[in-house]
């Protein structure tokens, strides 16, 4: 609960901080320009298939993929308060990032218009986003019903941290997204999913679930 807090705390912090930013077209929006045009200077036809690939793969389509069938598992597994959660992280998320996009009314990079899909605003961005709330709903919930090792455990995060990251890194090398928009998906992502398992483990801890420390 107490590090679920911290991660929420944390998390509204970094992303109040980069709206500001954003907003008032601070130094961080001039960098944000300049690795835009940086990357885009040294894209190789290698690294557009390597990361329009990842952009598919973390794509909000595959976080719904993975929220429907993780739905249909734990309401088939009779865990009401997970699949509660689960449903909140996902949809909550969902209509999160669409009121974030339309509050802050950020532009896209010049560079990346081949990869899109539709019109929709930059910050933050919602691969970001969703790969991030998938990545930590699916983490929170093999914790809690597998209650793996810290060993195995320590293993599955690291490679959720090289997911997001490659993830992140695809949206910027596409010129799709600002590193910033990325950092904001996460932040945003983080700050909801922290939200909702910090209810979620109130609940939990009440009928004596508890994550193995093993």
């Amino acid at each position: 609960m107490s590090v679920s807090l911290v991660v929420v705390a944390g998390a509204v912090w970094l992303f109040a901080s980069l709206v500001d930013a954003v907003l008032d077209n601070a130094v961080l929006v001039r960098f944000d320009r300049f690795a835009d045009a940086m990357i885009h200077s040294h894209v190789t036809p290698a690294g557009l298939s390597f990361f329009a690939f990842m952009s598919r793969v973390g794509s909000p389509t595959t976080a719904w993929i993975v929220a429907v069938i993780g739905a249909v598992i734990l309401l088939v597994r009779r865990m009401p308060t997970l699949f509660t959660t689960w449903v909140a992280v996902f949809a909550g998320g969902g209509l999160l990032e669409q009121v974030l996009k339309r509050a802050v009314h950020r532009s896209r990079p010049p560079y990346g218009t081949a990869y899109l899909t539709g019109v929709s605003f930059s910050f933050p961005s919602g691969h970001a986003m969703a790969s991030m709330l998938g990545c930590a709903m699916v983490l929170y919930v093999v914790f809690i019903i597998a209650r793996p090792r810290r060993l195995v455990r320590t293993l599955l995060a690291s490679l959720a941290a090289v997911y997001l990251l490659l993830v992140g890194a695809s949206r910027i090398y596409l010129g799709v997204h600002y590193p910033s928009d990325v950092l904001g998906g996460w932040a945003a992502g983080a700050a909801w999913v922290a939200i909702c398992v910090s209810v979620a483990s109130v609940v939990l801890h009440r009928r004596g679930f508890t994550l193995s420390s093993s």
